[in-house]
């Protein structure tokens, strides 16, 4: 079998704990069959799609590299707001449960409320723990100004360059998030170790996010931690494991805007101030699509 045949194939296993309690798939529903892999259990997917509690949804497309295939090892930090903070352990570990079962060492950054310069706060703490790869989703707490976002992303990408790094474009609730979105395209564009998730657009399926179009449904947190995984693939080391978090507070966002529910089968354990999870279970993912995007204009907006 050839290099990319397998690497297709393995981006295709099995990881952790999200199927039995949250992907809801009928009986007679068609599943997915690979060869040498065979039946894949808990969901129902064709071309880079998921059915998740009955709501059909497109992966996000990645622009540039699988991270998986560029980096030097498996230890990767995930950095961003609400948005990422509901995949964290506190509230079910959905993120370990998605990238550990495919080699990665997890380590979930995320506070509700936060905005472009926690990612500095963040990476000024963490930076020299020897990370191999980093995920940041950091531009929906946007402050209007596309020069000052711009400048934190730029030294937020630096300080992990030469480290694979996978920016998330943000969901479209306000026109300025149309700035947001192009300076993300503007650094990738600059920087050859960044590759970009189009949350964007994936994000405006129906049932993917609740009603202030902002924060996923559970069903979109899978559909969110499955296009991730996917972007991410196999770790090119084993074994994963999810790592504890130091940034936890979420008191900056009062209102029921993150999640009420937990994943079963995901105990979360307290140690010393920080936050761990067990794994357990078994769920399934499927390709991301990779496309080109053509050259983003350098010009931006600033509100």
């Amino acid at each position: 079998m050839s290099a990319p045949r397998f690497r297709t194939i393995a981006t295709l296993i099995a990881i952790s704990g999200i199927v039995s309690s949250c992907l809801g798939v009928g009986a007679d529903a068609t599943r997915l069959t690979l060869t040498n892999v065979g039946r894949i259990p808990g969901i129902n997917s064709t071309s880079g799609a998921v059915v998740v509690n009955g709501v059909r949804a497109t992966l996000a497309n990645l622009d540039g590299p699988v991270l998986g295939t560029v980096a030097a090892g498996n230890r990767v930090l995930v950095i961003g707001d609400s948005i990422l903070a509901g995949t964290a352990a506190r509230y079910g570990g959905a993120m370990c449960e998605g990238l550990v079962p495919l080699g990665w060492r997890v380590a979930v950054e995320a506070e509700a409320g936060q905005m472009i310069g926690f990612g500095r706060t963040v990476l000024r703490d963490r930076i020299y723990e020897g990370w191999d790869a980093a995920v940041v989703f950091l531009g929906t707490n946007y402050g209007g100004s596309a020069e000052l976002y711009e400048k934190d992303l730029i030294a937020i990408v630096k300080s992990l360059a030469p480290r694979p790094t996978l920016l998330l474009t943000a969901s479209l609730f306000r026109p300025t998030m149309q700035q947001v979105n192009q300076v993300i395209r503007i650094v990738a564009s600059k920087n050859p170790n960044v590759s970009v998730l189009d949350w964007s657009t994936t994000s405006v399926q129906t049932g993917v996010l609740n009603r202030d179009k902002v924060h996923p449904t559970d069903a979109g947190r899978q559909v969110l931690v499955s296009s991730i995984a996917s972007a991410l693939g196999d770790a090119p080391t084993g074994p994963g494991s999810c790592l504890p978090s130091k940034y936890t507070d979420d008191s900056l966002i009062t209102g029921d805007v993150m999640p009420s529910s937990t994943i079963e089968g995901a105990t979360v354990t307290s140690i010393a101030g920080t936050t761990a999870t067990t794994i357990a279970g078994s769920t399934t993912i499927v390709p991301v699509v990779s496309s080109t995007v053509p050259a983003t204009s350098t010009s931006t907006t600033v509100r």
